[in-house]
């Protein structure tokens, strides 16, 4: 008799699918990265983050439609090895481990950067080596509630938010006590609406994608949801919404107060632009106040990140789509192995930030962008295929379906695609082709090599033992873990 599959808990509560999914995007894009997209395009970064936003909401729909149609699946690797065949599926899964483990080191840099604002003599490579020794071996060390505290970890950052739009709006509107209001005299007299040209928008949009990546895994969040056919609709909508409002504000605000004052986010970001705001307006001691909660968000977000890039190779390892090896555990059941190769962001966040300080944040973000902007494209491709052999009836039944069906996500996919190659032509990110198109080829020869090995020896089940069917099916689509904060 066969192994039967590990079934997932089904105990998130909409709320807390809403809360985590929030908090998972909400980080670096936000708090840092704008600073770079307000210094490239001005008051039109605000265009740049309404189409982010766009395809962000067009994404969502499309990951929840498939979810929803296939509660036996789980991940997106899954759904593309259904829809599009084992190559998507292999290239999908490896795809998002990458851009998870690149992602440490953006968190890492961005860590530095928080600490600097402080002790700005400080090498940005010191603190970035600090924070990512201290993550790695808390996650050697210790296993924790990640749900519980990443939902308090997430609570802090909304409500950081949330105060700073109040204020932001109070300085802007009626202003503050020997401060007066700022008002819009950046979109209603700005010398230039387009400050760096058509290329500083390009990379508004690039920053901007990057701010709103994550929000497609609350589809993932299905398995342990206790009623997906109710939570996902509802709570997608909610989420969506309140991601909109948060960084469509946020924008202004900081574009508002910066032209009033005209002190410019400059683009080596040397601190972020929600800090900024704050010194800008004199109110030093909510500066600080800011720059620790988002310095707290960006050690909580690296955490996490670690801990879900080991469990991703961990499972990877256990379908027998990675080396063996990286399934081993030590006495306190942690994949110490998978921890180490997971970590390799890290090294490389700390060669980046010593050899490249001034714009390493700029870099690291690129190569994740490629990555990102790849897996993204599958999704899409994958959905338009699931679309295609949708009956009319079927897709009326789903409790969210993205308008315009198969059609918007070709559409969004060649729009993906499109940045992706605009990257090529802005300084900052092409570096992302020299590491990212190598690393694409990689996987593909990686399947190769995967793909002939199994056609010699036979599909094994996880664990190296022959199987039927079931052992077949586990191994192609198998269980993928959720994607880490942004």
């Amino acid at each position: 008799m066969g192994v039967s599959p590990p079934v997932l808990h089904r105990g998130l509560s909409s709320g807390q699918m809403g809360m985590l999914t929030i908090g998972s995007v909400i980080g670096t894009g936000l708090f840092l990265g704008s600073g770079l997209a307000v210094s490239m395009a001005g008051p039109t970064v605000l265009l740049a983050y309404l189409v982010a936003a766009v395809l962000a909401v067009a994404l969502t729909y499309a990951a929840i439609e498939m979810a929803a149609a296939n509660p036996d699946l789980n991940g997106f690797g899954a759904f593309a090895y259904r829809y599009l065949g084992p190559l998507a599926g292999f290239a999908q899964r490896w795809l998002y481990w990458g851009v998870v483990v690149i992602s440490t080191g953006t968190q890492a840099v961005a860590v530095g950067i928080y600490v600097r604002y402080w002790w700005p003599q400080v090498p940005l490579w010191i603190p970035v080596a600090l924070s990512a020794a201290a993550v790695v071996v808390t996650n050697l060390f210790s296993v924790r509630a990640f749900g519980t505290l990443e939902y308090w970890f997430s609570a802090i950052k909304v409500s950081a938010i949330v105060a700073f739009l109040v204020l932001g709006v109070v300085l802007v509107t009626v202003g503050l006590p020997n401060r007066p209001a700022v008002g819009l005299t950046a979109f209603t007299d700005a010398p230039s609406y387009l400050p760096q040209g058509i290329t500083g928008l390009a990379v508004a949009l690039v920053v901007a994608s990057f701010s709103f990546g994550g929000t497609e895994t609350l589809a993932l969040a299905a398995a342990e949801s206790r009623n997906p056919s109710l939570d996902l609709a509802r709570t997608a909508r909610w989420t969506i919404l309140r991601l909109c409002v948060f960084y469509l504000l946020g924008m202004a605000i900081v574009v508002c107060v910066a032209h009033a004052v005209a002190a410019a986010p400059d683009g080596e970001l040397t601190a972020s632009p929600f800090v900024r705001v704050f010194d800008w307006a004199g109110l030093p001691i909510a500066a600080a106040a800011m720059n620790f909660v988002v310095l707290t968000a960006a050690l909580s977000a690296l955490n996490a990140i670690v801990y879900v890039s080991t469990r991703t190779l961990f499972s990877l390892a256990v379908d027998g789509q990675a080396p063996r090896w990286a399934t081993r555990v030590n006495r306190r059941g942690v994949p110490v192995n998978a921890v180490a190769a997971s970590a390799v962001g890290l090294p490389f966040a700390v060669t980046v930030a010593l050899v490249s300080p001034d714009d390493a944040f700029a870099k690291m973000l690129g190569i994740v962008m490629f990555g990102a902007i790849t897996t993204w494209v599958l999704i899409f491709a994958t959905h338009a295929s699931f679309r295609r052999r949708r009956t009319a009836d079927e897709v009326r039944r789903s409790p969210l379906s993205l308008p315009g069906g198969w059609r918007t996500s070709a559409s969004a996919a060649v729009a993906m695609a499109a940045v992706a190659v605009g990257m090529l032509f802005i300084d900052i990110f092409r570096t992302a082709w020299t590491v990212g198109a190598p690393s694409l080829l990689a996987i593909l020869a990686a399947y190769a090599v995967v793909r002939m090995v199994r056609d010699r020896r036979g599909t094994t089940r996880p664990g190296g033992r022959r199987g039927g069917p079931r052992a077949r099916r586990s191994a192609r689509e198998p269980v993928e873990r959720p994607s880490a904060p942004r």
